[in-house]
């Protein structure tokens, strides 16, 4: 294999071919073999609209015919680029007035790093700098965003997480509360965890804090009641800026436009990825709020140039694509659509609740996680068993440890959520009975 695959034993991959997707229509792919699969996680939680939008295409093919590229350096850019910064502002939580623009969202989580350390040594203080992540967290796999990770597995061998990273608890509500907390109480406990780590640490040294609303690829982990307020009281207290994660969570996945809105998250800096574009074309986004914008313009003002930025960041094509893509969520009314649609896909996973092999069942919007019960079986097993048979029945969903993921694109129907669930339903029982036998 010339191919070195990403979050993949090389050495397994070497025995064994990949399988290769060759065509996609709406919530379907089909690989080499004619199989075809209902992808009920969008890929990477990022094909929002589908395998072949005829809209986005013809929005590519037509910024490739006008001006296939051209960068943002020194003074110039492209019209699209602009209408889409502005466009985006419109969309933003109050106070997020500037976008800059990469190409993934690793690159917008080093970005944030950047800006943060920019925006404390501005305001005379150098050494507030650390950045406090949660266990279970995904922010990217660069060194910056690699190392705020909360996996191991992005972190064994590369020398991360480096020493600015300091790591807190995770809002786990059915994995970690104790068995007499409510949900509000375990959200207090998480804070004052947090806020005692801040006390010890130095509160000088600390800089921002970055945070998923709703922790994807750690277990699709849903915030217990009250969690972000209590967080964000904590962090003001110590001058911390806080770093919204949105790059799975944006553009209408929870029922409004970001998560931060439907968790009252008031963020100083918010990633954005994904679904920006629908996956059509690479292009990331770091919002910035404006009393930070005002900052670093003062001082990159004073050192000459604001020095940093990325070849292909703000591509024309890129950004026509996602001018289009927000257009089409805007054209189907993408906020009643998905709280409709969680409504069912609330409703139908519930049914699963009461399966022994079932042990939780969280839904934010169109984004969902089955949390399995291990019986038994090592770490992982049973969650892979059950995507493994489920993706012999034609749906991929995501394994996460044994959590079962959905996140599927934002045209799904009704029927294709019932499918989906009954093929995870008749998948659990499957393994169920295997690990009975």
């Amino acid at each position: 294999m010339a191919q070195l695959f990403p979050f993949t034993d090389p050495r397994t991959a070497e025995m064994s071919a990949p399988k290769i997707m060759v065509s996609g229509e709406g919530c379907y792919v089909t690989d080499t073999q004619g199989q075809r699969y209902l992808d009920a996680v969008a890929g990477l939680w990022c094909a929002s609209l589908g395998f072949s939008s005829e809209r986005l295409i013809a929005a590519a093919i037509a910024q490739l015919n006008a001006l296939p590229y051209y960068h943002s350096f020194m003074g110039r850019t492209t019209e699209p680029t602009q209408r889409l910064a502005a466009k985006l502002v419109e969309k933003l939580p109050s106070g997020l007035t500037h976008v800059f623009f990469g190409c993934s969202g690793s690159e917008a989580v080093d970005t944030a790093v950047k800006l943060m350390r920019l925006y404390q040594n501005a305001r005379g203080k150098p050494d507030k700098k650390r950045i406090i992540a949660r266990h279970s967290a995904y922010h990217g796999s660069g060194l910056a965003s690699g190392g705020l990770t909360g996996m191991d597995y992005c972190h064994a061998g590369f020398d991360l997480p480096d020493p600015f990273v300091l790591r807190t608890g995770r809002p786990h509500f059915y994995a970690d509360a104790d068995s007499s907390e409510t949900e509000i109480a375990f959200s207090k406990r998480l804070a004052r965890e947090l806020d005692a780590q801040v006390r010890q640490v130095g509160a000088s040294t600390v800089g921002a804090f970055i945070g998923e609303p709703i922790m994807g690829s750690g277990g699709v982990i849903t915030p217990p009641e009250g969690y972000w307020d209590e967080i964000q009281d904590v962090l003001a207290r110590h001058d911390i800026l806080l770093i919204a994660d949105e790059i799975i969570t944006g553009f209408g996945r929870t029922g409004e436009w970001f998560a931060s809105t439907t968790y009252g998250i008031k963020p100083h800096f918010m990633t954005m990825a994904k679904q920006l574009s629908g996956a059509y074309f690479p292009i990331s986004a770091l919002a910035i709020h404006e009393d930070i914008y005002q900052t670093i313009a003062a001082r990159a003002h004073e050192l000459g140039t604001f020095g940093h930025g990325f070849t292909y960041g703000g591509h024309p094509v890129g950004a026509a694509i996602a001018l289009e893509a927000i257009n089409v969520y805007e054209d189907m009314n993408l906020l009643v659509r998905v709280r409709r649609l969680s409504a069912r896909l609330r409703f139908q996973l519930d049914r699963l609740s009461a399966h022994a092999l079932v042990g939780d069942v969280r839904v934010a919007g169109l984004m969902a996680g089955v949390e399995l019960r291990r019986r038994g079986a090592e770490e992982g097993a049973t969650g892979r068993a059950v995507g493994a048979e489920a993706e012999r029945r034609g749906v991929l969903f995501r394994v996460i440890g044994d959590t079962i993921a959905i996140s599927p694109p934002l045209i799904i129907e009704e029927d294709e959520i019932d499918y989906a669930v009954d093929v995870l339903r008749d998948s659990i029982a499957a393994v169920a009975g295997l690990q009975a036998a």
